[in-house]
């Protein structure tokens, strides 16, 4: 059950933590990443299982629900994100949330989001570009070790 909350919390935390250029070997500030994650309407692009951890899904979320997948996100320079749900509601939340986010410098990056306990721990940012956000938290499941990643576009 664990599982299936911090998917959809993860893509959350991933919408409301666009990165800036930052790839894994790029480097970046705050204010680029800022700049970047603030520049307009999220949506959902893909997620699931990489296996290689190289930045691309090998298997995708067989348990993402289909209403999760138009759901927007929009990070306010004020460190809030609005959250919609979009025409197809997963559940009776309602039908927009705004959470708190923030990006702390590194090799790689961290989005934050007071989402969920998953979320406050942290995502790392794969990329962040002017149309590309993508997201990842390292995994281990009988001690099979992989990134779970989601991505957002513009």
């Amino acid at each position: 059950m664990q599982k299936h909350l911090w998917i959809p919390c993860l893509a959350v935390l991933v919408l409301s933590l666009v990165w800036a250029s930052c790839s894994k070997n790029s480097s970046g500030n705050n204010n680029n990443y800022v700049t970047l994650i603030t520049k307009g309407t999220w949506r959902f692009d893909t997620s699931g299982i990489d296996l290689d951890k190289n930045g691309t899904v090998d298997q995708p979320d067989p348990i993402l629900e289909p209403c999760f997948k138009d759901n927007t996100f929009v990070f306010n320079k004020d460190s809030t994100v609005v959250m919609d749900e979009g025409a197809d509601k997963c559940s009776t939340n309602p039908q927009t949330g705004t959470y708190s986010w923030s990006i702390t410098n590194g090799n790689p990056a961290i989005l934050k989001s007071d989402v969920n306990p998953i979320l406050a721990q942290g995502l790392k940012i794969y990329t962040l570009t002017d149309t590309k956000l993508t997201v990842y938290k390292d995994t281990s499941i009988s001690g099979v070790s992989f990134w779970y990643i989601m991505s957002l576009k513009h």
